[in-house]
């Protein structure tokens, strides 16, 4: 979920793909925001393609 949001799918793309509701999908999303001390999909995008914050 968190790579599919790093490589730009928005909620409803990822609800979709996983058959979820796009809530549970910002629940989650969320969730590894907190864990990885991130706010944004952006912080993601940089963490995850390792550019750093």
């Amino acid at each position: 979920m968190a790579y599919a949001a790093a490589e730009g799918a928005t909620s409803r793309e990822i609800a979709d793909r996983i058959v979820l509701s796009v809530r549970t999908v910002d629940h989650h999303l969320g969730n590894v925001y907190r864990k990885l001390g991130i706010r944004s999909r952006r912080e993601l995008i940089e963490l995850l393609r390792g550019t750093g914050r």
